[in-house]
């Protein structure tokens, strides 16, 4: 009995061992099932995507052909025939060289192809058009048959066609009841818009002559300069001193004799002008700006010790004054003596300047001896 228990439990151990022997051959063929399902799907998916990329390349690299032209037009309106393609490489395209006989009515000034390539770089598309100019001079309708295209792919050489083309050629209405009248004569160029032609054509070359004629010029210019141990370009010259610009002028105005002539007003107009502008650029007073008056006044406020400069001016310009606007004519006397007394005033300032010591001096002195409202001149004075 105890032999037979023993028997039992040693079945049943080998049979355990045998089940999970069993069960873990199945685990491995179940994996290896799953890892066989996932490589072929795998694969599967790699083929999709390779063929859909495969796909995609060809369809970017396949050209675009195309073909424009005017619709309608006039008799012996100038139009043109557009062939065009776009794609990567121009060199794949081949355009025809037209025969005018399969194109009947249409006159075509060239059926050689005339070229415009463009690059589009955000796509880098090339985009080639070919243009064959043409005309047709009897109204209608015009079919353009299609026109064939050479591409060349992966080695091969394929044909495209475009679609056909129709052109509606109108014709002006002509008054059949009206006179004929004879063609226009020949239109007249002027030798101004020939001149404007022939610069328009042969601007480059003249320009070239032109700067060439400068580098001479500029060539001889500097070469004589250096000769005379000159500076090639001259300093500026410095502005004249209002002192020596006001005795230039005048002395220019003294040898006009003026009021000689009986220009009397442009005389004294003259006189008070230097007059002004000497005590614009001296005094820094803006005495052209100013009425006589004004022009006084300002000098009394800045310069109220200079009683006979102030009272030779003033006279100066109430004579001017009286001239321009009262139209007084005064003797050769007073002409004289308003010329000197501007003379004497501008001329006091090359030694003593504006605020000269001996100036002042002499001018209270002057002013202390006069016996009259009317300033004396002096005699003896240089004016030359």
């Amino acid at each position: 009995m105890k032999t037979l228990r023993l028997y039992i439990k040693l079945l049943n151990r080998r049979t355990s061992v045998g089940d999970a022997s069993v069960g873990r051959a199945a685990a491995r063929a179940t994996r290896q099932g799953c890892i066989s399902r996932m490589g072929r799907q795998v694969a599967l998916w790699l083929l999709i995507g390779l063929g859909f990329g495969f796909n995609f390349n060809q369809t970017q690299a396949a050209p675009t052909l195309r073909v424009f032209c005017d619709s309608a037009a006039w008799i012996g309106d100038s139009l043109s025939l557009k062939l065009q393609y776009e794609g990567t490489d121009p060199r794949h395209i081949l355009f025809p060289v037209l025969n005018p006989d399969d194109y009947p009515g249409l006159d075509f000034f060239s059926t050689v192809p005339q070229y415009d390539t463009s690059y589009d770089k955000t796509t880098g598309i090339f985009r080639v058009q070919a243009a064959y100019p043409f005309s047709i001079y009897t109204a209608g309708s015009y079919a353009i048959p299609p026109v064939s295209f050479r591409v060349f792919e992966n080695g091969k050489i394929l044909i495209y066609g475009t679609d056909t083309v129709w052109i509606n050629i109108y014709e002006p209405e002509v008054d059949t009841e009206a006179d004929i009248r004879d063609i226009k004569g020949i239109f007249k160029v002027s030798i101004w818009e020939r001149i404007g032609d022939y610069i328009r054509q042969n601007y480059i070359w003249m320009t070239a002559v032109l700067l060439a004629i400068a580098a001479a010029i500029f060539g001889w210019y500097y070469w004589k300069r250096k000769r005379q141990n000159r500076p090639i370009f001259s300093a500026p010259k410095p502005p004249v001193p209002p002192l020596e610009q006001a005795l230039q002028d005048l002395k220019k105005l003294k040898a006009k004799q003026l009021w000689q002539q009986n220009r009397i007003k442009e005389y004294h107009t003259e006189l008070t002008d230097i007059l002004r502008v000497f005590l614009d650029g001296e005094y820094h007073i803006a005495a052209v700006e100013m009425t006589s008056d004004e022009c006084m006044e300002t000098l009394r406020l800045n310069y109220p010790d200079r009683k006979e400069d102030l009272k030779n001016l003033g006279f100066v310009f109430k004579t001017a004054d009286l001239v321009k606007f009262a139209k007084s004519e005064p003797t050769p006397d007073e002409h004289e003596n308003c010329f000197r007394l501007v003379w004497d005033f501008i001329a006091s300032h090359e030694n003593g300047g504006v605020n000269g010591a001996a100036n002042a001096a002499a001018n209270d002195t002057t002013d202390k001896n006069a016996t009259s409202d009317e300033p004396k001149a002096p005699t003896d004075h240089e004016l030359e």
